[in-house]
Protein backbone atom coordinates (compact mmCIF):
# COMPACT_ATOMS: atom_id res chain seq x y z
CA UNK A 1 0.00 0.00 0.00
CA UNK A 2 2.71 2.12 0.57
CA UNK A 3 3.96 2.07 -2.73
CA UNK A 4 0.71 2.83 -4.45
CA UNK A 5 0.59 5.88 -2.24
CA UNK A 6 4.06 6.50 -3.34
CA UNK A 7 3.50 6.03 -7.01
CA UNK A 8 0.46 8.40 -6.90
CA UNK A 9 1.83 10.94 -4.71
CA UNK A 10 4.89 10.70 -7.60
CA UNK A 11 2.38 10.95 -10.43
CA UNK A 12 0.61 13.81 -8.67
CA UNK A 13 4.09 15.71 -8.43
CA UNK A 14 4.98 15.32 -12.26
CA UNK A 15 0.94 16.21 -13.05
CA UNK A 16 1.38 19.50 -11.10
CA UNK A 17 4.77 20.25 -12.84
CA UNK A 18 3.64 19.69 -16.37
CA UNK A 19 0.47 22.03 -16.00
CA UNK A 20 3.04 25.00 -14.09
CA UNK A 21 4.82 24.17 -17.66
CA UNK A 22 1.75 24.73 -19.74
CA UNK A 23 0.38 27.79 -17.94
CA UNK A 24 4.11 29.42 -18.48
CA UNK A 25 4.33 28.28 -22.32
CA UNK A 26 0.73 29.33 -23.16
CA UNK A 27 1.81 32.55 -20.96
CA UNK A 28 4.44 33.03 -22.75
CA UNK A 29 2.66 32.55 -26.25
CA UNK A 30 -0.10 34.86 -25.73
CA UNK A 31 2.61 37.71 -24.95
CA UNK A 32 4.55 37.02 -28.12
CA UNK A 33 1.01 36.89 -30.14
CA UNK A 34 0.03 40.21 -28.52
CA UNK A 35 3.36 42.03 -29.13
CA UNK A 36 3.14 44.41 -32.07
CA UNK A 37 4.32 43.57 -35.48
CA UNK A 38 7.74 44.97 -36.69
CA UNK A 39 7.46 48.61 -38.18
CA UNK A 40 7.29 48.03 -42.10
CA UNK A 41 9.59 49.36 -44.36
CA UNK A 42 9.16 52.65 -45.13
CA UNK A 43 7.16 53.08 -48.64
CA UNK A 44 8.15 55.33 -51.42
CA UNK A 45 11.21 55.32 -54.02
CA UNK A 46 14.70 54.65 -52.41
CA UNK A 47 16.82 57.29 -51.38
CA UNK A 48 20.66 58.74 -50.22
CA UNK A 49 22.20 58.97 -47.79
CA UNK A 50 22.74 62.45 -49.23
CA UNK A 51 20.46 64.80 -49.79
CA UNK A 52 20.91 68.32 -51.66
CA UNK A 53 22.27 70.99 -49.59
CA UNK A 54 24.15 67.96 -47.43
CA UNK A 55 28.47 68.50 -47.13
CA UNK A 56 29.79 65.52 -49.40
CA UNK A 57 30.86 62.68 -46.69
CA UNK A 58 34.46 61.83 -46.36
CA UNK A 59 35.95 59.46 -48.72
CA UNK A 60 38.92 58.53 -50.11
CA UNK A 61 38.67 56.64 -54.17
CA UNK A 62 41.69 54.03 -54.24
CA UNK A 63 42.30 54.36 -58.28
CA UNK A 64 45.30 53.20 -60.71
CA UNK A 65 46.82 56.41 -59.93
CA UNK A 66 46.73 56.00 -56.59
CA UNK A 67 44.61 57.47 -53.44
CA UNK A 68 42.03 60.37 -54.18
CA UNK A 69 40.54 61.88 -50.87
CA UNK A 70 37.48 63.89 -51.23
CA UNK A 71 39.07 66.82 -50.25
CA UNK A 72 41.12 66.86 -53.37
CA UNK A 73 38.16 67.52 -55.31
CA UNK A 74 37.37 70.92 -53.62
CA UNK A 75 37.72 73.94 -55.67
CA UNK A 76 35.90 71.99 -58.75
CA UNK A 77 31.98 70.47 -59.37
CA UNK A 78 31.85 66.74 -59.14
CA UNK A 79 29.67 64.35 -60.30
CA UNK A 80 30.28 60.75 -58.71
CA UNK A 81 28.72 58.18 -60.38
CA UNK A 82 27.89 54.70 -58.81
CA UNK A 83 27.40 52.16 -61.43
CA UNK A 84 27.08 48.32 -61.56
CA UNK A 85 28.49 46.06 -64.38
CA UNK A 86 25.02 44.17 -64.64
CA UNK A 87 23.12 46.61 -64.23
CA UNK A 88 21.31 47.66 -67.40
CA UNK A 89 19.99 51.00 -66.29
CA UNK A 90 23.81 51.70 -65.76
CA UNK A 91 24.67 50.86 -69.04
CA UNK A 92 21.86 52.88 -70.40
CA UNK A 93 22.93 55.91 -68.62
CA UNK A 94 26.40 55.65 -70.13
CA UNK A 95 25.71 58.20 -72.82
CA UNK A 96 24.19 60.89 -70.54
CA UNK A 97 27.61 60.66 -68.11
CA UNK A 98 29.64 60.78 -71.80
CA UNK A 99 27.70 63.99 -72.67
CA UNK A 100 27.97 65.99 -69.15
CA UNK A 101 31.81 64.77 -69.34
CA UNK A 102 32.48 66.24 -72.63
CA UNK A 103 30.30 69.63 -71.57
CA UNK A 104 31.66 69.96 -68.47
CA UNK A 105 35.20 68.59 -67.69
CA UNK A 106 36.88 70.76 -69.90
CA UNK A 107 35.93 73.81 -67.45
CA UNK A 108 37.24 71.80 -64.50
CA UNK A 109 34.86 69.84 -63.40
CA UNK A 110 35.63 66.13 -62.12
CA UNK A 111 34.02 63.27 -63.14
CA UNK A 112 34.17 59.91 -60.83
CA UNK A 113 33.00 56.50 -61.20
CA UNK A 114 32.96 54.31 -58.81
CA UNK A 115 32.14 50.58 -60.05
CA UNK A 116 30.74 48.18 -57.60
CA UNK A 117 30.79 44.63 -58.72
CA UNK A 118 33.39 42.37 -58.67
CA UNK A 119 36.58 43.50 -60.56
CA UNK A 120 36.28 40.53 -62.55
CA UNK A 121 33.51 41.84 -64.08
CA UNK A 122 33.84 45.63 -64.09
CA UNK A 123 36.12 45.21 -67.38
CA UNK A 124 33.48 46.58 -70.10
CA UNK A 125 31.90 49.32 -67.88
CA UNK A 126 35.63 50.72 -66.92
CA UNK A 127 36.51 50.46 -70.74
CA UNK A 128 33.13 52.81 -71.15
CA UNK A 129 34.53 55.18 -68.30
CA UNK A 130 37.81 55.12 -68.49
CA UNK A 131 38.12 57.39 -71.47
CA UNK A 132 35.85 59.88 -69.43
CA UNK A 133 38.01 60.25 -66.32
CA UNK A 134 41.10 59.18 -64.42
CA UNK A 135 39.30 58.78 -61.27
CA UNK A 136 37.64 55.09 -61.32
CA UNK A 137 37.61 53.23 -58.85
CA UNK A 138 36.22 49.42 -58.40
CA UNK A 139 35.38 48.41 -54.72
CA UNK A 140 32.67 45.45 -54.15
CA UNK A 141 29.14 45.93 -52.95
CA UNK A 142 28.47 48.27 -50.57
CA UNK A 143 32.29 49.05 -50.18
CA UNK A 144 33.47 51.92 -48.33
CA UNK A 145 32.54 55.33 -50.86
CA UNK A 146 29.10 53.99 -51.54
CA UNK A 147 28.05 53.07 -47.77
CA UNK A 148 29.39 56.83 -47.02
CA UNK A 149 26.73 57.94 -49.92
CA UNK A 150 24.12 55.04 -48.69
CA UNK A 151 23.79 54.22 -52.37
CA UNK A 152 22.07 50.69 -52.17
CA UNK A 153 20.78 50.82 -55.65
CA UNK A 154 22.31 51.40 -59.61
CA UNK A 155 22.74 53.90 -61.04
CA UNK A 156 23.05 56.81 -58.40
CA UNK A 157 25.10 60.02 -58.86
CA UNK A 158 25.60 62.57 -56.23
CA UNK A 159 26.19 66.09 -57.83
CA UNK A 160 28.88 68.30 -55.32
CA UNK A 161 29.86 72.07 -56.08
CA UNK A 162 32.93 73.32 -55.94
CA UNK A 163 32.93 73.75 -51.96
CA UNK A 164 31.55 69.68 -51.75
CA UNK A 165 28.10 70.73 -50.83
CA UNK A 166 25.81 68.02 -52.63
CA UNK A 167 23.74 70.09 -55.19
CA UNK A 168 21.54 66.86 -56.76
CA UNK A 169 20.79 63.68 -55.87
CA UNK A 170 19.44 60.77 -57.45
CA UNK A 171 18.63 57.10 -58.25
CA UNK A 172 18.16 55.70 -62.12
CA UNK A 173 18.33 56.67 -65.09
CA UNK A 174 16.82 60.01 -65.71
CA UNK A 175 17.27 60.51 -61.95
CA UNK A 176 19.43 63.80 -61.62
CA UNK A 177 18.34 66.29 -64.52
CA UNK A 178 21.44 67.79 -63.40
CA UNK A 179 23.42 65.52 -65.26
CA UNK A 180 22.96 67.72 -68.64
CA UNK A 181 23.26 70.53 -66.98
CA UNK A 182 25.46 72.05 -64.89
CA UNK A 183 24.99 75.27 -62.64
CA UNK A 184 27.99 75.62 -60.72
Amino acid sequence: MSYAITGLALLAAATLVNALLTVAVTRRWRAEMAAPAPAAAPQGPPVLAVREGDRAPAFTLHTDRGEVGGSTLAGHPVLICFLRPDCGPTRESLPGIRRWAEENTPSGARLVAVVNGQPTDAGPLLEAVGPLTELTTTEPPNGPVASAFGVRHHPSFVLLDAEGTVTGAGIGQGSLPAIDLLTA
